[in-house]
């Protein structure tokens, strides 16, 4: 009897135990697979912390942003990506190699840190923004909203049924179109207020230009001049006997007193034949070249800048300048300032949406086009400064990149609208030039040109008409303003902290 229940108890036990066995597995399983779709869902990646940046102020370190995993993918795959599309990558083993050998830091550490660097730069610089009260300017949310109604056309072209699957094969599984969205905006927003900053800011006055100029003119000067290569006789042990060559440079810097003879003597050295075949056919002068900086002299060979832009140097001066291959013939023919008509404009695109309709004809690709017309005429019925008008555009325009410039066109020359054997100028190019470099022409000034295939409408407003020389000094000044404003605010006791290991168990 007592072993009966004995036997009993340990059967009750056992089956007890059996129950918590199969519980345990089950809840164990469940977690599994619990885990596994959060894992699959992304939902990990957007909760942790990537990155974050901090500020140092007294020895106190402060958060500023917390960038999460996600986040932080948008940046490092637009990294990776211009890697790979140098090919300097193209395997994760390669990623994984030590490329620092002091600190053990990988490649795939080193592109992380380059990501990090950039949400360093966009925090800072946003910060900024915020604080200077730049926000009432931003067109960064609409940027953004553009941009991902075009990616969402885009993934339903490539076969994808949402546009979150399109972007989390572009960016991992954390990635949404919500995440994907503050990405855009928050860098639409740097960008945007670092050419606020560049436009509106930091503009040079008239006495620090001509202080630039003076200070060295040779970077606003051109210069127009006739040369030629006489190339030597390669010997079999791979050097040059350039005797020939030198005595072919020197005849023609002797004989050649303009730059016709200079061109004569050029061809008589070579031979009709080889001269042919070098471009100097009829008509044609493939030795004389106009409008080069000293910059592109430097390009061409040792001493072309020394003789060329020499003070001393006059109009028919030759000289003869060789080399390990071969010899250079030059003759000097004029040297001025850089003065040609270069504008400064802005831009606002307005689409016709009936041209692109699967149905349109002409008739309504003709009446949506009267519309976005009228449309354009409505937006600046009244007079604007800049400022304005760059709001305007981020308002309205249909361009993504006219609302991050503001729809800013700088350094156009009026020889971009000459017609010549090689370029053919269409009568809305031609409108357009004569219109910008009018000599009545004054800041603030609209016009509105409809595309030739009626596709859009453009409004361009009118800001400047500078001589090249002033528009190169002030973008140099400006260009170096803006350098020292993003070394001062980046400087200022900022810095990240990175998660490598995190990332890469969550990317």
């Amino acid at each position: 009897m007592a072993d009966t229940k004995k036997k009993a108890d340990q059967g009750i036990k056992s089956s007890r135990k059996s129950k918590v066995l199969v519980t345990l597995l089950v809840v164990v399983m469940a977690l599994i697979v619990v885990g596994y779709f959060v894992y699959i869902s992304g939902v990990l990646p957007r909760l942790f912390t990537a990155v974050k940046v901090v500020e140092t102020v007294d020895g106190v370190q402060e958060t500023i942003e917390d960038v999460s995993v996600a986040e932080f993918d948008y940046n490092y795959y637009q990294v990776l990506n211009t890697y790979y599309y140098y090919g300097l990558f193209s395997t994760d083993e390669e990623l994984d190699q030590v490329y620092d050998t002091d600190t053990g830091k990988t490649y795939r550490e080193m592109l992380m840190d380059s990501a990090a660097e950039e949400i360093m730069n966009i925090v800072v610089v946003n910060e900024e923004a915020e604080e200077n009260g730049y926000l009432e300017h931003s067109g960064a949310s609409r940027y953004a909203q553009l941009t991902l109604d075009s990616t969402s056309e885009t993934s339903k072209y490539y076969g994808y049924t949402t546009v979150d699957q399109f972007l989390q094969a572009q960016y991992g599984k954390g990635m949404s179109s919500r995440v994907f969205r503050t990405c855009l905006e928050r860098e639409a927003l740097t960008q945007e207020y670092e050419n606020y900053v560049r436009q509106f800011v930091f503009l040079p006055t008239t006495e620090e230009l001509e202080a630039a100029y003076e200070a060295d003119p040779q970077v606003y000067q051109r210069v127009d001049f006739s040369y030629y290569y006489f190339a030597g006789e390669e010997l079999e042990d791979g050097t040059y006997d350039i005797t020939a060559a030198e005595e072919q440079a020197q005849a023609v810097a002797d004989g050649a007193t303009d730059t016709e003879s200079f061109r004569f003597l050029v061809i008589e050295q070579l031979g009709e034949d080889v001269a042919e075949l070098s471009g100097f056919t009829e008509g044609e002068d493939p030795s004389y070249v106009e409008g080069y900086s000293s910059s592109e002299t430097d390009s061409m060979a040792e001493g072309f800048t020394d003789f060329l832009f020499d003070e001393d140097t006059k109009e028919g001066d030759t000289t003869v300048i060789t080399n390990d291959s071969g010899a250079f013939v030059l003759r000097f023919d004029k040297i001025y300032t850089y003065d040609e008509a270069t504008v400064s404009y802005r831009t606002l695109t307005l689409l016709n949406d009936a041209y692109s309709e699967d149905d349109a004809t002409e008739e309504s690709i003709a009446a949506g086009l009267a519309s976005v017309q009228a449309q354009a005429e409505a937006l600046v019925a009244n007079s604007m400064d800049s400022l304005a008008f760059a709001d305007l555009v981020k308002a309205n325009s249909d361009s993504t990149s006219e609302i991050v410039t503001g729809g800013y066109n700088d350094g156009v020359a009026a020889s971009e609208y000459e017609e010549t054997d090689e370029t053919t100028l269409t009568d809305r190019q031609k409108t357009l030039g004569q219109w910008l470099f009018d000599e009545s022409r004054v800041a603030g000034d609209t016009l509105i040109l409809p595309s030739d295939d009626s596709s859009y409408v453009t409004i361009y407003y009118f800001e400047s008409n500078v001589p090249a020389w002033m528009y190169t000094a002030g973008t140099q000044i400006v260009t170096s303003m803006v350098n020292s404003w993003s070394n001062d605010i980046l400087s200022d006791g900022t810095s990240y902290l990175i998660a490598y290991d995190l990332i890469e168990r969550l990317s």
